[in-house]
């Protein structure tokens, strides 16, 4: 890691809940899942808060997705744990994948949610939010194919899901899809900024 660069939200919580998540990754692994598995299972588990949140519901939404996005921190575990220390190319990519599914299906039921009931602003803002949402780690992938320290920005996953859940939870997605349409963009241009700085 680079000494200039601050360690991001993401790694200080993973630092932080590191003992928890090994003690689950062992025990998802001793009861016989893998981590591609749990990977599959926790993209899968956004197609019920994408459903609630379409319908409205929208605190039962935010407590599926507390469930299913902690799926996200102990595959990557579990892949380190059975390779010792170094992950696999493919569950890297599979986990990239089902992450970019998983937003789009809660963002795309709060969607058609303001749809549903003719919120066309707010069906605006989403659009917005999700291109932001799906630009971070675009910019970030093109960045690091030409060997980029990319983890930078003032809003990546965690943080975009931390706004989700909390908004979801009282009962105001329009906040969460506004903070998300506004900060998930200026993150996408702060790591655009720092492609021009350090590119040709």
């Amino acid at each position: 890691m680079s000494e200039n660069r601050k360690i991001t939200f993401t790694e200080k919580c993973r630092k932080w809940f590191k003992g928890f998540g090994d003690k689950a990754a062992a025990f998802l692994l001793k009861i016989g899942l893998t981590a591609n598995a749990v990977t599959i299972i926790g993209c899968l588990g956004h197609i019920g808060a994408c459903w609630l949140a379409y319908k409205g519901k929208f605190a039962w939404a935010g407590l599926l997705l507390i469930v299913f996005a902690v799926f996200d921190f102990f595959d990557g575990t579990m892949s380190r744990m059975v390779t010792n220390g170094k992950g696999t190319k493919f569950g890297a990519v599979l986990d990239s994948t089902t992450d970019r599914y998983a937003e789009f299906m809660i963002f795309g039921g709060i969607l058609m949610y303001y749809a549903k009931h003719g919120q066309m602003v707010w069906v605006a803002v989403c659009i917005v939010a999700m291109m932001g949402a799906f630009l971070v780690p675009y910019t970030r992938a093109k960045g690091e194919i030409y060997g980029l320290d990319m983890r930078l920005g003032i809003m990546s996953r965690l943080e975009r899901y931390i706004v989700l859940v909390a908004c979801l939870l009282i009962g105001f997605p329009n906040i969460a899809m506004a903070v998300i349409a506004v900060f998930a963009n200026i993150t996408a241009i702060q790591r655009l900024v720092h492609m021009k700085k350090n590119l040709d």
